[in-house]
């Protein structure tokens, strides 16, 4: 699968995250620890120094007998190594104290004292050659007591410390890394399959597309594919409506553009020496015309009925229903029978509640006999809303009832040539009614004909 160029990828996403979460956790909680460390073995080490100069002072020493008994009478409880300057007015005492023993004038507290020592922040010195010192100084009298407590056993701990630190960062970065390499295996694969079977349905637009396989898991995966499984539903809808639209017209115009043809092509031959025949044959292409005409208008109607989208309104469908039924009643060759409730409201559209009504009238007034009546009635009951076309013709078979609403069906195959239309009138009322968020359906009259039906539940029951 090709990738562009500079686009991550999950497990690029998941490690550079995952790094920089480890790098931040593992430095904030390092320097935390080595701040709470520090301070608290300098805190140690300062009071250990000042415990140890507090005991000099306390001492009084006086001269060098004085400062070995004050030696050998204190336990010295500090870690570091220190060194020990005693100046009094008969000598001065310097010693240095690495592990519990203690040596006077010792040649390394004679270097040690050589050095000049630069002072840093309060205490902390840095002697040369000798590394980082505590420094304190007091003066009783006439002696001055000096105590360098050293600071290499701190440091070296910390930098331990450190390189611990370090050593496991750089584990936990490598473990990480292999985790978010799984992690981002096992998040991107739902993801991977399900854009597979993307490619694989994209591959033929003009088929009806399967549904996908979708993941239960991640939840964000899961809805993805449901959303895609929709929208493939609705594609397949729509290829199946275009082929049919186009296979419906195909089929239904072959027959008056034959008709058409043949006629011209008879005037064409006979027109000269038989011009009787030229009238009608012209009627008889008029008539074939005006067929194809209408039949494209409805195609075209039905086609655009497809794709609406409505803004449903509140509707006085008791005026509607009286005031087409008055204005449609003298072009029936059948009587009509108005039964219409008062004060009946639904919401639709009115342009199309006008045009199933005169539908349903056309189609009642195509199959009943010129002697019988046809009825229109509006009713409301306890929990609806029925508007009813009834008619008194052929009827329609039980196993034929709901393949009326398809496109160019004719129930009376005998007649259908007989019977002007083009067999889509049905068709656009049912998906009239639909838009209109109602029902139709088609029951028997007694003792012959049909009964069309369409129902809304009541509005002030929808809404609770």
């Amino acid at each position: 699968m090709h990738k562009p160029s500079g686009t991550p990828t999950y497990e690029r996403v998941i490690n550079q995250a995952m790094r920089r979460l480890i790098l931040t956790i593992t430095t904030v909680v390092s320097l935390v620890i080595l701040v709470m460390v520090g301070t608290q073995q300098t805190l140690n080490t300062t009071h250990e120094a000042q415990n140890l100069m507090t005991s000099l002072h306390e001492a009084n020493i006086k001269d060098v007998p004085s400062f070995i008994h004050w030696n050998n009478a204190t336990t010295r409880n500090t870690k570091q190594a220190a060194f020990i300057r005693v100046t009094t007015p008969k000598a001065t005492v310097t010693g240095s104290s690495k592990t519990k023993q203690t040596i006077l004038t010792s040649p390394s507290s004679k270097a040690f004292f050589a050095h000049q020592a630069t002072q840093l922040i309060g205490p902390f010195v840095h002697v040369q050659g000798f590394g980082f010192f505590l420094s304190y100084q007091q003066k009783d009298g006439k002696n001055t007591y000096q105590l360098w407590v050293s600071l290499q056993r701190l440091i070296t701990s910390l930098l331990i410390m450190i390189c611990l630190i370090i050593v496991a960062t750089s584990l936990t970065m490598c473990f990480g890394a292999w985790w978010a390499h799984r992690l981002a295996m096992r998040l991107s694969a739902p993801t991977i399959a399900l854009l597979r079977e993307t490619q694989s349905t994209s591959n033929s637009p003009d088929s009806d597309q399967p549904t996908l396989t979708v993941p239960t898991s991640p939840e964000e995966i899961h809805n993805l594919g449901q959303a895609f499984n929709e929208l493939l539903t609705l594609q397949n809808q729509r290829l199946q409506h275009e082929r049919q639209f186009i296979s419906d017209a195909s089929h239904e115009l072959r027959t008056p553009i034959a008709a058409i043809r043949g006629n011209l092509s008879l005037i064409r031959r006979r027109g000269d020496a038989h011009p009787e025949v030229v009238p009608e044959s012209l009627k008889f292409i008029d008539e074939e015309s005006l067929r194809m005409q209408h039949l494209i208008e409805n195609l075209l109607h039905l086609s655009r009925a497809d794709r609406a989208q409505l803004t449903l309104t509140d509707q006085d469908l008791s005026f509607i229903v009286l005031q087409l039924g008055e204005h449609y009643q003298p072009t029936l060759k059948q009587p009509l029978n108005l039964d219409v409730a008062p004060n009946v409201h639904v919401a639709g559209n009115a342009e199309m509640l006008q045009q199933i009504i005169v539908a349903l009238l056309d189609n009642a007034q195509k199959y009943s006999p010129a002697d019988q009546p046809i009825s229109l009635s509006l009713k409301q009951t306890a929990d609806r809303i029925e508007l009813a076309v009834a008619d008194h013709g052929f009827g329609i078979p039980d196993d034929q009832k709901q393949a009326i609403f398809q496109r160019f069906y004719r129930v009376d195959q005998s007649h259908s040539q007989e019977i002007e239309g083009s067999g889509l009138g049905l068709a656009i009322v049912h998906q009239l009614v639909q838009l209109n968020q109602a029902q139709i359906n088609v029951t028997d009259n007694q003792p012959t004909g049909s009964i069309f039906t369409i129902t809304w539940p009541r509005p002030d029951l929808k809404n609770k």
